[in-house]
């Protein structure tokens, strides 16, 4: 089958490579009908992430179950799902505590030999162990389009902006307008804010996220920070979620808030450790949130808010291309050219 495949820094192949098959009773294998390029995607393309050579790329996807193990209870061949983009078992300590990014079990799709060695999505065909955990049914009035980023952006997007403890009449500070950027902010508008300021560099996903109704500002242009406190009378937003990575982006979170404040932070860090400033969020009683999204617990919430119209994610897809064109999707999602590219076997 064809299969996308990191060779090492900044190369990536679309490659022949052996079919998956079920190797556990737990396992499905799913015939994959879109996958998408993410931003950690570009963690492994940057050669960030040892342990990746030769792995099969690709955490987001959606397909149709091809075949399942005997213990596999909730699906059968013929079901559409979409995939979390880690698993996970749904009984240890941990998954009944409802922690499921937790999990004794977890491992992450493609990310190689340190995240559980699991192929990933980006592939004709991929084998998804613990699938009653791992997967969720797709309404069938739903597109592909529609339920694929349930499965990593969107419910981290969700996850960043519960834990921002969002109330109604709340200003906001989403910092990265990238895809789980755009994310946070459709998923910030459910808890009523009275504004949603957004910080980024790059003018398209700024326009795209002042469609949403947040409020741009270009951190090349302006400091976000002085803006910020500018337009909210000095005292900064009641919230802030960061959804960069960046040691500057997270700064930015924490300074844009006001004294009692909560910042979010969701962004993949791209250092291990950093300074953090707690006499800062000691005096201004801030409190700071921040983690790998608990993707089950929202996977089923978020897919009935899009069957609803509450959330429309399939509006940040800018480009679709076939798995045989993963190459250039890389290189145009890595120089900021696309906001979010999907991919057709």
């Amino acid at each position: 089958m064809k299969a996308l495949k990191y060779e090492g820094e900044a190369n990536v192949k679309v490659v022949d490579v052996p079919k998956p098959s079920i190797k556990d009773p737990t396992d499905a294998l799913l015939r994959v009908t879109l996958s998408a390029v993410c931003g950690s995607d570009l963690h492994i393309y940057h050669g960030r992430i040892p342990g990746c050579e030769g792995s099969v790329l690709g955490h987001e996807f959606v397909g149709i179950i091809e075949d399942a193990g005997s213990e596999v209870r909730r699906f059968r061949p013929g079901d559409r799902v979409v995939s979390s983009f880690f698993s996970s078992c749904g009984h240890c300590y941990y998954c009944r505590r409802g922690w499921f990014n937790q999990c004794a079990s977890k491992a992450t799709f493609g990310y190689g030999v340190h995240f559980g060695a699991l192929a990933g999505g980006q592939a004709e065909f991929v084998a998804v162990p613990l699938a009653d955990h791992t997967l969720e049914p797709i309404p069938s009035d739903l597109s592909d389009e529609q339920a694929i980023f349930v499965g990593d952006i969107l419910a981290t997007g969700f996850f960043a902006a519960e834990r921002a403890e969002i109330e109604a009449g709340d200003t906001v500070a989403v910092i990265g307008a990238g895809p789980v950027g755009l994310m946070s902010i459709m998923s910030a508008q459910l808890f009523g804010p009275a504004r949603i300021f957004v910080v980024d560099m790059v003018d398209s996903r700024l326009e795209l996220a002042q469609g949403m109704g947040a409020i741009p500002i270009n951190a090349a242009q302006t400091e976000p920070v002085e803006a910020i406190k500018i337009a909210t009378g000095g005292f900064g937003t009641d919230r802030s979620i960061e959804a960069v990575g960046l040691l500057s982006a997270i700064e930015t979170a924490i300074n844009c808030v006001r004294g009692g404040g909560t910042i979010s932070t969701v962004g993949v860090p791209n250092h291990t450790s950093g300074e953090f400033p707690y006499l800062l969020a000691w005096s201004k009683a801030l409190t700071f949130r921040s983690g790998w999204c608990n993707v089950q617990a929202y996977m089923r919430r978020l897919l009935d808010l899009i069957a609803a119209g509450r959330l429309k994610p399939d509006a940040i897809i800018s480009h679709r291309m076939k798995l045989d064109d993963g190459e250039d999707a890389y290189r145009i999602f890595n120089a900021r050219e696309a906001t979010k590219i999907v991919l057709t076997p």
